[in-house]
């Protein structure tokens, strides 16, 4: 994949965090982690339809294929280029994956959850080790809690460097529940 085209889609993913997202949470729109998917991947298509259309980019959310057919693994969400030279693909496009370019999972949780946020850090970590996704990996967490700007990835963060963006959102500490949506690249 061209590096700009990446760097395009990088650049608006944080953009639509920090800004869309947050505007969606604030003004009420998202309630647990169905809605939040359905924001993501309604403002991706938006803001980057050109960039998709002139590439074969599409979004797949719960993807089962390519370096993930035939596990158990099912990322929330999938960007990947297709080809759609392929005269039998009958509009379904598993088999026409040509490289997956972003993998992004997603948690939108209380206070009380934490433990399913660091289950989804070891999984984007297997995703790595095990099934060799070369993909820029996404985590994007909407922590309904008070916290201070900070990484979910606490110790031995080697295998997420230049591979690892984090897209996180809390309260900020003593604001009365006023949201903060940042984002740490590893």
């Amino acid at each position: 994949m061209n590096n700009e085209i990446f760097e395009t889609i990088h650049r608006r993913i944080k953009y639509i965090w920090e800004e869309k997202i947050k505007e969606d949470y604030t003004d009420g729109w998202l309630l647990k982690e169905d809605t939040l998917k359905n924001a993501l991947y309604h403002h991706l298509r938006n803001e980057l339809s050109t960039v998709f259309a002139e590439n074969n980019i599409r979004i797949f959310t719960e993807f089962t294929d390519g370096e993930f057919k035939g596990t158990k693994k099912r990322p929330d969400m999938v960007i990947a280029t297709v080809d759609f030279d392929k005269e039998d693909h009958n509009g379904y496009y598993g088999d026409d994956i040509k490289e997956c370019l972003a993998v992004i999972e997603i948690k939108f949780k209380n206070k009380n959850s934490a433990d399913t946020i660091y289950a989804d850090y070891d999984k984007l970590k297997e995703y790595i080790d095990a099934l060799g996704v070369k993909a820029h990996l996404y985590m994007a967490t909407i922590w309904e809690s008070e916290d201070k700007p900070t990484t979910w990835i606490r110790k031995n963060t080697s295998w997420a460097k230049g591979k690892v963006t984090e897209l996180n959102a809390s309260y900020i500490i003593g604001s009365d529940y006023e949201p903060q949506f940042y984002v740490y690249e590893h």
